[in-house]
């Protein structure tokens, strides 16, 4: 039974032209091989594709609600929200008539005390 140290040995030495030759066959074969696996994976050109999976980026479907819609009612919507929390602020919290948010004088006063002179 061979050592460890001989195995290594016959490891480290070069290769002949023959087994060369051999290795660049098997490589070839090797590579025929997978081709013709390929060629068999291959449907038939008569056969339906399966459907693609489910993929939510690229769903060719037409919205119920277009974009620029879309965009309208979120810019409509802070823009209701802002005014019902200047209102509630100003009314509840300020102690206030909730209608007073919307004269210029109440928005002035609140500018004065933000303006340091």
């Amino acid at each position: 039974m061979p050592n460890k140290r001989e195995d290594h040995n016959n490891e480290m030495k070069e290769n002949t032209p023959a087994e060369e030759m051999t290795r660049q066959s098997i490589r070839l074969a090797r590579k025929k091989a997978q081709k013709e696996e390929r060629k068999s994976e291959r449907k038939p050109a008569g056969r339906e594709e399966e459907k693609p999976l489910y993929n939510p980026f690229f769903n060719n479907r037409k919205r119920k609600f277009p974009i620029w819609q879309r965009l309208i009612a979120l810019i409509s919507l802070c823009t209701i929200a802002l005014i019902g929390g200047a209102m509630f602020g100003y009314g509840v919290l300020g102690h206030g008539n909730p209608l007073d948010v919307f004269h210029w004088a109440t928005w002035q006063h609140i500018l004065d005390f933000l303006k340091v002179k």
